[in-house]
């Protein structure tokens, strides 16, 4: 059964931030004292040469540990008084066993390691002694901006107007162009007009002639004589020539000429 010893955890491993930003490093202590009448250090180092347990135990930014802990002691929360910070660099009160550094307007040579360190000491002869020590370490890595916020905002802005300006002079050409375009298939759908009718020669459409008369062939005579037939029943159906259906006379044609 060997005892739990503490442990320093970091949630995030790398932190990624662009120049100019704050940020806030969080580490976490977990596991029990050895002693309860000990007491917990806490405390952070930075690296800028890849060292991952900041073995220099170099401050942030060179600030001195007098003046990050009056930070912490003036300030109670995250964010709280970033901007009276010195240097820029503040711890801040523990929340529920995590301990926090900020960071304000980060600049390219804030990129490295920072090593949270949790010390726990026991006093002998009324001077502290290290029983257990932990460590977690967070990478920061600060991008260059590659416009500022403020020429950001303005370059947006201009663009902006440049492009309602354009537009606006553009306009009129556009609706003169459909104006055209319409017009032209207006045209195309309208029908051609008839052909004039010529007065002096009195002709309507010179494309079609006049059809000819038809021509009249004189009537050869019948080679024979229709002669009346008796009814079969004795009885004279048509007594009487002339009559609307009697049979044709001599000379003439049961049908009219064409």
């Amino acid at each position: 059964g060997r005892a739990a010893a503490l442990l320093v955890t970091a949630p995030y491993a790398l932190c990624v931030c662009p120049e100019g930003q704050n940020v806030t490093l969080t580490c976490r202590v977990s596991g029990p004292l050895a002693d309860h009448h000990d007491l917990l250090y806490k405390t952070w180092y930075f690296s800028g040469d890849g060292d991952r347990s900041c073995s220099e135990k170099r401050h942030i930014r060179n600030a001195s540990e007098r003046e990050l802990r009056h930070e912490a002691a003036v300030h109670h929360g995250p964010g709280a008084g970033s901007s009276a910070a010195p240097h820029g660099v503040a711890f801040l009160p523990d929340r529920h066993g995590a301990f926090h550094v900020l960071v304000t307007n980060l600049t390219l040579g804030d990129s490295g390691n920072y090593c949270c360190y949790a010390v726990e000491a026991h006093r002998e002869h009324g001077k502290p002694h290290a029983r257990q020590v932990a460590h977690g370490v967070v990478e920061l890595q600060i991008r260059q901006a590659l416009l500022p916020p403020c020429l950001a905002d303005t370059t947006a802005a201009a663009l902006a107007t440049v492009a309602c300006i354009v537009g606006i002079l553009c306009l009129p050409l556009i609706l003169l162009l459909i104006y055209k375009q319409r017009q032209a298939v207006t045209n195309r759908r309208t029908p051609a007009p008839p052909l004039a009718r010529s007065s002096a020669q009195g002709i309507e459409n010179p494309v079609f002639e006049a059809v000819p008369a038809a021509e009249t062939w004189p009537r050869a005579p019948l080679p024979y004589a229709p002669a009346r037939q008796p009814s079969e029943s004795g009885r004279r159906l048509l007594s009487e020539p002339g009559t609307p259906l009697s049979p044709p006379g001599p000379g003439d044609c049961f049908f009219p000429t064409l």
